[in-house]
């Protein structure tokens, strides 16, 4: 049970945090050069995409994170369930500041520029920093199956 928690921690894991930094990476440095309607449009496609994997992945990682603490014991159960609680915490504020600001950047009008703007500025600090959380979560996870 330990090792098959463990292999879907970490795919999931892994997955989620390749995600969300590729976003930080990738996605964000281009959207800020792309004008506001351009940018919505990517904006919207893209995050339409990603919200049907994203949040599995999240849900399943923390899942099997804590599948692995409870099975586990000293170190790897401590950083496995810190990893977890990195996942979860992704997760909620994914749910409760990101989603709805990406509602608002989607139903803004382009005319009110100034407002888009600042929404879009949010956006990319808040994607930046869950994407840290997700890689430090992940970074846990990997060391929890080798502690």
């Amino acid at each position: 049970m330990k090792e098959v928690s463990a292999a879907i921690m970490l795919v999931a894991g892994g997955l989620f945090a390749g995600g969300a930094a590729t976003f930080a990476w990738s996605r964000v440095p281009i959207w800020r050069r792309m004008p506001l309607p351009e940018f919505v449009t990517d904006f919207e496609q893209t995050i339409r995409r990603t919200d049907l994997v994203q949040p599995v992945l999240a849900v399943v990682a923390a899942a099997s994170g804590i599948a692995f603490a409870v099975t586990a014991d000293g170190s790897a159960r401590l950083l496995a369930a810190l990893g977890a609680a990195g996942f979860i915490l992704v997760l909620l504020a994914s749910l409760a500041v990101m989603v709805p600001l990406q509602r608002r950047i989607s139903a803004t009008p382009v005319a009110d520029a100034d407002d888009l703007e600042a929404m879009r500025v949010r956006w990319f600090s808040g994607n930046f920093g869950r994407s840290l959380l997700a890689v430090a979560s992940f970074a846990l996870m990997v060391v929890a199956t080798v502690a």
